[in-house]
This record gives C-alpha cells, structure tokens and sequence, in this order.
C-alpha cells in the first residue's frame, strides 16, 4: 500500500505543471467567510482557503501549495463575504426585474512576497458563489501575475 501512494505522490508530481523547471511555493491563510445575509439560515461552513485551493490545482496554477509559511515563497492571504437574499428580496427583484436575485460572494485576495514583504498581485472578485471566485482569482493569479515572472 505503501509503495501504491508513492507512486501515486510520484507520479502527481511528475504531471504537474511546471514553469522553468521549478514552481514557487504559496501557503495559502486568511478569515471565515463572513455571513451577510439577513436571513435566519446563515450559510454554515464555507471555507474560502479550501475553494483557492482546489481552484490552484484545478486552474493548473503552477504553483506547489504548502502548510509551513516558513518554506513558502509567497503568502495568500483573503477576506471574504456571502450574502444570500431572503425569499422576500428575492420575489421582489424578480417582480421588479432586478434579476433573479440570490446569492453574492466576494472576496478580496492578496498575495505577498514573504521575503521582501511586497504587494505583488491583489484582486477582487464577486460572484455567485465561492467557487467561481476562487476559479476567477487563480486564473488572473496564473495569467496575469505567474506568465510574466516566470
């Protein structure tokens, strides 16, 4: 069993993409979504750290995401905010035509130089929901930050 996850671990490795032989390192930190909806069902759990994540590996970011700051050359730092409309402010947008109403996410992320402490990326986003935030920030993160550095 031992050698099947090396393998696995191995091969994970030697499939990730890569820029000029070696990807910087991020750890990626920051604050519990904020619940601004005005509705007694608050959202529960949403864990925006996990969704940059998953959108690094799934946006193919080429970057190696680790959990010791210390051996990280970047640091991902976020806030962020989801608001559902109550049912009410729902019928009313859609009586109105303001759309369809629903939820907003937002979320503003920084990414930090650890050695020299600089502001090298920041972006703001706000979406639907906390996924296709963090798809969006890993993707301008890739295109317009990584391409040109490395």
């Amino acid at each position: 069993m031992k050698n099947l996850v090396a393998a696995l671990v191995g091969l994970f490795l030697l499939t990730s993409p890569v820029i000029g032989g070696e990807r910087p390192t991020v750890f990626v930190t920051g604050e519990e979504t904020v619940d601004a909806s005005n509705s007694k069902d608050k959202a529960k759990n949403l864990d925006f750290t996990t969704a940059l994540i998953a959108a690094l590996h799934k946006k193919e970011v080429p970057v190696l995401v680790v959990t010791d700051e210390t051996k990280a050359k970047y640091r991902i730092e976020h806030t962020s905010s989801n608001k559902t409309d109550s049912t009410g402010t729902r019928i009313a947008k859609m009586a109105f035509g303001f759309g369809s109403g629903g939820s907003t996410f937002s979320g503003a992320i920084t990414v930090i130089d650890i050695e020299s402490t600089a502001v090298v990326f920041a972006y703001n986003v706000k979406k639907g929901n906390f996924q296709s935030a963090a798809e969006a920030f890993a993707k301008h993160f890739h295109n317009d930050y990584l391409k040109k550095q490395y």
